[in-house]
């Protein structure tokens, strides 16, 4: 009995075990995908990358940028909108039925037959009805990249079709990515098996089945799908391969992949949602957090400010404060993190500053900038930077013991002391001048005129 007991017990531990094990043998490395990039999506810590801030093309992917946009563009997503006949219908169309010209349609409907279904169609017609045309909806897509700090991207169509000059990087992919989850509506479009558009004035209802097979198996395909997935877009083309933006939460923890560049014809088309599978298990078990308050990091600082007038006794300085917020975390792989609570010293810390320096005035409570903490060269941690006290221009701050001299200036020649006063003494100094002119030339004048009495006399004689 004892023997039986003790081998169900080793059964069970095994069993236990085999899970642990399995994802101690993944080494994210071992795929061929060629750019990659794994996030924590609360703080935008980087857990793996691979080529992440090398140029590649997003394909549909890009559509994230273009959904968001819109959402935020947009007073009411539920709006009905007639979508004219300026769009594009090339490459991939809404299914089962292709957007038509001057069909009426939701906004809200666009958004899913263009995140669920990739239709390219969807995509530029709701791009030209934001923006009056695709290409000004693709400045503004550049703009907001830049807004959120996709500095290696830039986006030249709604859509996702290859232009050279239309491309991003994994990192600024996920970045993305990361950025739309934090959105309610987009969160819920992007999480949904399928969705039914309505009716419209052109087309029959269209069921729409979610392309993301983490999320969503067709009919008759494999199930893949992943239980702890929650979005977020897939993307194919000739050029680009095959493309995966997408996340997944558990335990309250969620990452965000960005997977781009495997080839049709290399790989199999399941290759990038197995990978995936593979990476969120692999960095929900190798994931760790710890709290920013409970490190040493460096928080009260002290800036020089130009223009500005400091009382008496002072270090020259401003004192600014670290806005860090009572809930933030540093997150990582576990090694690293566990490396970091060892030796926060470690920890350095950059600080930027808006227009590039300190000006007065300021006052106490204004963010003056940003403050980047980071571990081995790789940011870790970003506050704004706060103002803990104000700070006066000089000029106007009237001074305890006032100058004799109104006519004293600061290192910048500006006048110190009562404007008119200045304005008086100076059209005084001016009316001075231009008395003892007249009467200099007066003078001359005069001499002048004796001269030439003089020589006329002698001359008659």
């Amino acid at each position: 009995m004892k023997r039986t007991i003790s081998a169900l017990l080793s059964a069970l531990m095994l069993v236990v075990l085999l899970p642990a094990a399995a994802l101690a043998e993944f080494d994210p490395s071992s795929i061929s995908t060629p750019y990659v990039c794994l996030l924590d999506g609360a703080t935008g810590s980087i857990l793996y990358s691979h080529n992440a801030h090398e140029r590649a093309y997003p394909a549909s992917t890009t559509k994230i940028m273009t959904c968001i946009l819109a959402i935020e563009a947009s007073d009411d997503l539920y709006e009905t909108i007639n979508v004219g006949s300026q769009f594009d219908t090339s490459g991939s169309v809404t299914s089962p039925y292709p957007i038509s010209r001057s069909e009426k349609l939701r906004i809200i409907d666009l958004l899913y037959c263009i995140l669920l279904v990739s239709g390219n169609d969807a995509a530029s017609a709701l791009a030209t009805h934001i923006a009056g045309s695709q290409e000004a909806f693709a400045d503004r897509m550049n703009q907001k990249a830049q807004q959120i700090g996709m500095t290696e991207t830039h986006f030249t169509n709604a859509n996702g079709l290859h232009d050279e000059d239309h491309y991003s990087t994994a990192y600024d992919m996920a970045l993305l990515g990361r950025y739309a989850m934090q959105n309610e509506a987009f969160r819920k479009i992007v999480n949904s098996e399928s969705y039914e558009v309505p009716k419209t004035n052109k087309n029959p209802a269209r069921l729409l089945e979610n392309s993301n097979r983490l999320l969503h198996t067709k009919t008759p395909h494999e199930n893949i799908e992943y239980a702890y997935a929650t979005g977020i877009k897939t993307g194919d083309t000739k050029f680009a391969g095959r493309c995966l933006i997408t996340s997944a939460k558990k335990d309250g923890v969620e990452l965000v992949l960005s997977l781009l560049g495997d080839m049709e014809g290399k790989v199999a088309s399941e290759y990038r949602f197995y990978n995936a599978a593979k990476f969120f298990d692999w960095g929900f078990a190798n994931y760790a957090s710890v709290q920013a308050n409970d490190l040493t990091l460096e928080t009260q600082l002290e800036a020089p400010v130009s223009n500005a007038a400091f009382a008496e006794g002072s270090s020259g300085g401003l004192a600014i404060q670290a806005g860090i917020e009572p809930d933030a975390v540093i997150a990582g792989l576990s090694e690293k993190i566990e490396a970091i609570k060892a030796d926060a010293t470690a920890i350095t810390h950059t600080e930027t500053y808006t227009g590039g320096a300190l000006v007065a005035p300021i006052a106490a409570g204004d963010t003056v900038g940003s403050i980047t903490y980071s571990y081995e060269g790789e940011p870790i941690l970003t506050a704004d930077l706060i103002a803990a006290a104000s700070v006066d221009e000089i000029g106007n701050v009237v001074a305890a013991n006032p100058s004799a001299s109104p006519l004293l200036v600061d290192i910048n020649d500006t006048p110190k002391g009562n404007p008119f006063l200045i304005w008086f003494i100076i059209l005084a100094v001016a009316l001075i001048l231009y008395v003892l002119y007249k009467v200099f030339t007066a003078k001359r004048a005069r001499t002048r005129r004796r001269r030439s009495t003089a020589y006329r006399y002698k001359t008659k004689r």
